[in-house]
C-alpha cells in the first residue's frame, strides 16, 4: 500500500519531532507499505548543521522516496507575522507538491505542528481522495502563547478556528502525551478517534551501556534550548553549585537561545558548566547514559502542563535520575515512574537541594534509575506501542497491507 507521511521535520534532524516521524515511517515500512515522505528541507536547529556527515547516519533513510520543500526564509524567530510567513510559505510548496504527485494513496498520514502542515495532510485528504491520519505532537497555536509570542484574540481567533476545523476533518488522531486528549475532545472530538501513541525507545537503544558510578558526579541537559525551555534557570543552579566540585554540568544543545546561554556561561565564568554541539540521537544517548543526574525544564504555562517532552523519556531510559523543574503531565510522569525529584514552582533554592542531595546519595539515584528504565521499558517501548499506531491506521476503515485484521 502506499502512504504519504507529512511533516515538518524528518531526518536528519534532529530533535523528537524529527526522531518520532523517522520510528513511525520504518515501523510502516515493516509492515509492508510503501512510503512518501513530504517535508521540508534540514532546517532545524540550522541549515548549516546538515552539511555534516554525521548526522545522515541511516543509510537505509538516505534513499528513501522523501520529497523535500525549500522555503526562503529559515532563520528562527520570535516573531509572529514572520513565523506565520514561514509557515504559509511551506503550506503553498506542500500542497503545490501534493497536487504535481501523481501517485495515489490507501491514507495519508501528517503531523503537526504547525498546524499548517496538519492542514496540508487536510488538503491532501481531498486531492487524493484517501483517509487522514492526523498526529497531533503539539498544541498549536496554545503554545504561541506559552512561549509568549503573542496573546492577541484578535490574531489568534483564526488560528483556533482552523485548528478544530482540522481535527474534525481527520478520520483518526494520534496524541503523543495523553495531555492533549481532554483537550481535543472539547474540540467535539470523539473519544474512539484519539489514540495515545507515546515518543518511544527503539529495541537498540536499548544496548547502550551506563557508566558505573564515580565520585565526580556528572549532570547533564541535552535537547533544544528554545523558547519553550527555561533553561536559563541551569545558569542559577549551577551558579549555586560553583563551589560544589564534585559536580559538572554538561550541556549537549541547539536551538533559538543557544548563543545567548552561551553567552550568559562565560559572562558569569560558570567554570562548572561544559556545552557540547549538537549530535546524533546515538551520540546524544550514548552522553546520557555517561551522566548520574538529568535536567528537564519547560517555561511555566499552563500550555506546557499537557505535555510530555521526549527528552524526558531518554533520560529514564538511559537510567538518569532527574531533577525537573517542570508541572502538569510532565511532573505526573516522573513522580508515577519513580525516576526523580521535582519542582513545579521551578524553584532555584529547591532544585540545588535535590541535585545535592543526589550527589550525595548514589544510591538514591541509582535506585531512581533503574525505575526510570522499568518505567520506559512498560510504557514507552516501540516494540510495544507500534500496535496502537496500526491500530489507528486499521480504523480508518481502509485495509493495510499486513496490518488489517
Amino acid at each position: 500500500m502506499n502512504v504519504l507521511m507529512i511533516c515538518q521535520n524528518f531526518y536528519p534532524e534532529i530533535g523528537s519531532a524529527a526522531n518520532r516521524m523517522k520510528n513511525i515511517f520504518k515501523r510502516m515500512e515493516q509492515q509492508g507499505s510503501d512510503v512518501h515522505v513530504l517535508t521540508s528541507e534540514p532546517l532545524y536547529p540550522t541549515a548549516e548543521l546538515y552539511t555534516d556527515a554525521m548526522f545522515w547516519d541511516e543509510p537505509s533513510l538516505d534513499a528513501a522516496n522523501i520529497t523535500r520543500i525549500q522555503p526562503r526564509d529559515l532563520r528562527a524567530t520570535t516573531n509572529l507575522w514572520r513565523r506565520l510567513r514561514l509557515f504559509l510559505e511551506q503550506f503553498v510548496l506542500a500542497v503545490r507538491e501534493v497536487r504535481q504527485d501523481q501517485k495515489q494513496y490507501s491514507y495519508i498520514y501528517a503531523t503537526t505542528p504547525s498546524i499548517f502542515m496538519g492542514l496540508v495532510g487536510v488538503v491532501a485528504k481531498f486531492i487524493k481522495k484517501a483517509p487522514l491520519v492526523l498526529d497531533v505532537r503539539d498544541l498549536w497555536p496554545e503554545s504561541l502563547v506559552g512561549v509568549g509570542i503573542t496573546k492577541s484574540r484578535v490574531l489568534l481567533a483564526p488560528l483556533y478556528w482552523l485548528e478544530k476545523w482540522m481535527y474534525h476533518r481527520a478520520d483518526q488522531i494520534v496524541i503523543n502525551s495523553e495531555g492533549f486528549r481532554s483537550y481535543i475532545e472539547s474540540k467535539g472530538i470523539a473519544p474512539e478517534k484519539i489514540h495515545y501513541i507515546p515518543n518511544s525507545i527503539e529495541e537498540n537503544e536499548w544496548l547502550i551501556k551506563r557508566r558505573k558510578v564515580s565520585e565526580q558526579v556528572r549532570v547533564v541537559y541535552t535537547g533544544n534550548i528554545g523558547l519553550a525551555q527555561d533553561v536559563f534557570l541551569l545558569l542559577d543552579v549551577a551558579e549555586q553549585l560553583q563551589e560544589d566540585t564534585n559536580i559538572e554540568f554538561h550541556v549537549v544543545g541547539y536551538g533559538y537561545h543557544k548563543e545567548k546561554f552561551e553567552e550568559h556561561v562565560l559572562k558569569r565564568g560558570l567554570t562548572n558548566i561544559h556545552f557540547m554541539n549538537a549530535m546524533p540521537r546515538w551520540d546524544a544517548l550514548k552522553q546520557l547514559a555517561k551522566s548520574d543526574i538529568a535536567f528537564a525544564t519547560l517555561v511555566e504555562s499552563t500550555a506546557f502542563d499537557t505535555v510530555t517532552p521526549g527528552k524526558i523519556i531518554d533520560y529514564m531510559a538511559m537510567g538518569c535520575a532527574i531533577v525537573g523543574a517542570v508541572s502538569g503531565h510532565a511532573a505526573k510522569v516522573i513522580e508515577e515512574a519513580g525516576a526523580g525529584f521535582v519542582s513545579r514552582e521551578r524553584c532555584r533554592e529547591t532544585i540545588v537541594g535535590q541535585i545535592r542531595y543526589l550527589a550525595e546519595h548514589p544510591e538514591a539515584r541509582e535506585a531512581m534509575g533503574q525505575s526510570g528504565v522499568a518505567y520506559v521499558q512498560t510504557h514507552f517501548d516501540w516494540e510495544q506501542n507500534q500496535e496502537r499506531l496500526f491500530e489507528a491506521i486499521r480504523k480508518t476503515n481502509f485495509q493495510v497491507v499486513g496490518v488489517s485484521k
